[in-house]
């Protein structure tokens, strides 16, 4: 309930120091524009420090815990999942970014990270399904004479990317998979780093999960 109410607050606040500074900028002189500019931009600061300090969203701010770890030379003990479509001959494709919209690849991971292994086998599948489902779709969207669809349809490929870059590799017809996919793998995936960064080959690849299940 506290949470709901300083998000309130700081969406609120947001919006009207916003205003302010449109109307400043319209009716009147420098010195007071310079003011309004200044009190918006300590508002978004505070509530940025606020909402990082105590790792509690307050929208449009976020405590971004995604990210919020130090990254380590090898990542052994932590490794990043990695999801993996596979057709009727047991080929494995990557999967474009694009086929989990409106969520990012970046929030996927993170979450299948925090919470996929203590779901239950029944819930897992669920998930499991779910992926299947979302690439063939995808993969089927990708052949179309429309193309798979960017996170924003009206830009299109100058669609602002993620912060990760992730590279759309479904745009072109050749690119795409064929055949339908019949499975989902979960890889954990892991590397040190200045291995990687000499052979970015030197992976370490454990199945985590598969569905359908054998």
């Amino acid at each position: 309930m506290k949470t709901d109410i300083a998000s309130t607050i700081a969406f609120a606040g947001f919006v009207v120091f916003g205003l302010l500074v449109i109307v400043a900028g319209r009716f009147f002189a420098q010195p007071i524009r310079r003011k309004f500019t200044q009190a918006f931009l300590g508002f978004a600061l505070l509530a940025s420090f606020t909402a990082g300090l105590t790792q509690h969203n307050m929208w449009p701010f976020s405590s971004w815990p995604v990210l919020a770890y130090p990254m380590r030379c090898t990542t052994l003990d932590s490794p990043s999942p990695r999801i993996i479509a596979v057709d009727a001959g047991g080929h494995e494709y990557d999967i474009d970014y694009r086929a989990w919209k409106p969520i990012s690849l970046e929030e996927l991971l993170s979450w299948l990270n925090l919470h996929f292994s203590h779901l239950d086998p029944a819930a897992q599948d669920r998930v499991g399904k779910y992926f299947l489902d979302r690439a063939n779709s995808a993969r089927e969207d990708a052949l179309s004479p429309q193309g798979l669809a960017y996170p924003n349809r009206w830009l299109g490929p100058l669609t602002a990317p993620t912060h990760m870059l992730h590279p759309a590799i479904w745009s072109h017809v050749e690119t795409v998979p064929r055949s339908s996919f019949v499975a989902i793998r979960i890889y954990d995936e892991s590397w040190d780093l200045d291995a990687r960064r000499l052979d970015p080959s030197k992976v370490t690849r454990v199945l985590a999960y598969e569905y359908p299940r054998k």
